[in-house]
C-alpha cells in the first residue's frame, strides 16, 4: 500500500501534456506540501465535446516521457478502461479505496471550479476530495459545501495552441523536449519529424 498522506488527482486529456500541466502540479504538491500527484488522462470528458487527437497509449506514453524524472508524480490509466464519459466522482470514489488512509485533494483550473456544481454528482464528489484550484482568467470564489484551496499559480502553455501550433512546432518551448521529439516522431497533431 502506497503510504502517501495527502494525494491529488489531476484529471485531464493531457492532448498533449506539457508545462503548464507541469508547473500547475509542481505549485499545488509544494503549496500543500503533497506526497504524491496522481495525473489521470481521461477517456473522454463530459465537458468536452471532442475526443482526443493522440490515442490513449499516445497520451499515456507522452506523460511517462514528461514525468519521468518526477518521483512524486504518478499514472493512472483508470478511466482509460472506464466506459465514457469519465466523471470525476466515479474516479474520486476509486481513489479513495487505493487511499484510504489518504487525504485526498483534486487539481483544477478556476475555469472548472466556476462551473463545478455543474459536475455529476458534485455533492457526493465535494465529500470525497478537497479542492486545489488554480487560477486560469476566472475569478476565484468559494463554493458552499466544497473545501477549497486557492493558488494564483499560472502558466501560458494551452494544449490547443500547441496542437495549433505543431506542425511548426513553435510551442515547443512549453514541452518537455522527450514529449516533443515523440510528438515529431509519431507526426502527431501534424508536427514534422
Amino acid at each position: 500500500m502506497d503510504p502517501a498522506r495527502r494525494v491529488a488527482l489531476f484529471g485531464g486529456t493531457f492532448d498533449p501534456v506539457h508545462e503548464g500541466h507541469l508547473s500547475i502540479a509542481r505549485a499545488a504538491r509544494d503549496a500543500m506540501k503533497l506526497d504524491r500527484v496522481v495525473f489521470i488522462p481521461c477517456r473522454q470528458s463530459p465537458h468536452k465535446e471532442n475526443h482526443a487527437l493522440a490515442s490513449d497509449d499516445q497520451r499515456i506514453d507522452m506523460l511517462e516521457l514528461a514525468l519521468s524524472n518526477e518521483p512524486w508524480a504518478l499514472i493512472s490509466e483508470m478511466e482509460m478502461h472506464l466506459p465514457p464519459p469519465s466523471y470525476s466522482w466515479v474516479t474520486a470514489e476509486a481513489m479513495s479505496e487505493i487511499y484510504p488512509e489518504s487525504r485526498l485533494f483534486w487539481i483544477v483550473g478556476s475555469d472548472q471550479w466556476s462551473v463545478i456544481q455543474s459536475w455529476a454528482r458534485p455533492e457526493h464528489l465535494a465529500d470525497l476530495v478537497e479542492f486545489i484550484v488554480l487560477k486560469r482568467g476566472d475569478e476565484m470564489l468559494s463554493q458552499p459545501g466544497f473545501r477549497s484551496h486557492f493558488l494564483q499559480e499560472e502558466h501560458p502553455a494551452s494544449a490547443g495552441e500547441i496542437r495549433t501550433r505543431a506542425e511548426s512546432c513553435l510551442a515547443s518551448e512549453w514541452l518537455h523536449p522527450d514529449v516533443e521529439s515523440y510528438m515529431r516522431h509519431h507526426r502527431l497533431y501534424g508536427c514534422r519529424p
